[in-house]
C-alpha cells in the first residue's frame, strides 16, 4: 500500500477520530499484522558473517555511530506539535510520500496500518554526505527520491506546507548549507538502508571505501561493504515520549589469508580446466 492510500485516512480525520477507539460516527483505527516487506533486498549482513561466513572474512575496516531521533506510529500525525505530536507536518507529507511504497520500518518489517513507524530527526544532525546523498536523489530524480521529506522548522502554532526547494548548484552555497539547523527531515525507517555507509564514513579509516555505494551490497564480497543497524531503542508509549537512539555499523570486508590461497588456488583449478577443455575440443 503506498503512503497516500494510508496517510488519506489520516488527514481528512479529525484528532479526535485519528486517535482512540471507533465509534458509530468515526472511521476505525487502521490495524494492520506485521510482515516482512516481499523483495526486502537488506538482511542483516552481521548475522551472515557470523553464522554462515565467520571462517571466510574478516573486517578490514570498521566504523560505527549513534543517532538520536523521534520515532512516531502514524497516529502521531492527528497530535498537535506542542503535545508532541507530528499534526504541524501532516498536510505536506502526501506530495513527498505519495511517490513510493513505503520504505519498510526497522529490519525491513512493515507494520502496516497506523502501526507505520516514521522518523523525524533534526536536519543538521545527518552525516553531511547523507544529507548530500539526499538531495542528490530529489535534484536528479534518482532511485531515492521521496524517501526522505525535508522541511523547515515550523513556528509554533503553524503547519509546513511545502518541502525545503533543494538548489541546483553542486555543492549548494555555504549560505543555504547554514540554515540546515532550522530544517527537520521526516522518513521511514527503511528509509536509511540505501546510505547505510555513508552515516558513519566520515572521521572513519574507511571513509574512503565507505563512501563509494558501488561498494556497498547485503553480499559478503573480498573488499565489499556491509553495514547494518544494529541496535534500536523502543520509543515511549505517549508522544511526547518518542525519542529514540540508533546505531549504524559498517565494515569493509577481507577474505582471510587462508581463504585468499584457497580461493587463488581454486581460481587456477577453474581457469587451467576450461583451457584444458578448450584444447580437447581442438
Amino acid at each position: 500500500m503506498k503512503w497516500n492510500a494510508l496517510l488519506a485516512a489520516a488527514w481528512l480525520a479529525s484528532t479526535t477520530t485519528a486517535v482512540g477507539p471507533a465509534s458509530p460516527h468515526t472511521p476505525p483505527r487502521l490495524h494492520g499484522i506485521a510482515e516482512k516487506m516481499k523483495g526486502w533486498r537488506w538482511p542483516d549482513p552481521f548475522k551472515s558473517v557470523a553464522e554462515q561466513e565467520g571462517d571466510r572474512f574478516t573486517a578490514a575496516c570498521e566504523a560505527e555511530g549513534s543517532f538520536r531521533a523521534w520515532e512516531h506510529p502514524l497516529d502521531d500525525l492527528s497530535v498537535e506539535h506542542s503535545k508532541g505530536g507530528l499534526l504541524a507536518y501532516r498536510d505536506a507529507l502526501k506530495s513527498v510520500f505519495a511517490k513510493r511504497e513505503y520504505p519498510g520500518s526497522w529490519d525491513g518489517v512493515d507494520p502496516h496500518g497506523y502501526d507505520r513507524k516514521l522518523l523525524i530527526m533534526d536536519y543538521e544532525t545527518l552525516p553531511l554526505r547523507v544529507r548530500e546523498w539526499i538531495e542528490h536523489q530529489e535534484r536528479t530524480k534518482g532511485p531515492g527520491e521521496g524517501l526522505f521529506a525535508i522541511y523547515p522548522r515550523p513556528a509554533p502554532g503553524t503547519r509546513v506546507m511545502n518541502t525545503i526547494k533543494i538548489p541546483k548548484e553542486v555543492p549548494v552555497s555555504q549560505e543555504w548549507r547554514d540554515k540546515d539547523n532550522r530544517r527537520v527531515v521526516l522518513f521511514a525507517p527503511g528509509a536509511i538502508y540505501d546510505s547505510l555507509p555513508l552515516w558513519v564514513a566520515e572521521g572513519s579509516e574507511c571513509e574512503e571505501q565507505l563512501s563509494d555505494l558501488s561498494k556497498y551490497s547485503s553480499e559478503l564480497v573480498d573488499g565489499g561493504v556491509i553495514a547494518y543497524p544494529v541496535e534500536h531503542s523502543r520509543p515511549g508509549a505517549s508522544p511526547r515520549q518518542r525519542e529514540i537512539e540508533f546505531k549504524i555499523k559498517a565494515q569493509v570486508l577481507k577474505l582471510k589469508e587462508g581463504q585468499q590461497a584457497e580461493e587463488a588456488a581454486e581460481k587456477t583449478k577453474k581457469t587451467e580446466k576450461a583451457e584444458s577443455g578448450d584444447k580437447e575440443e581442438l
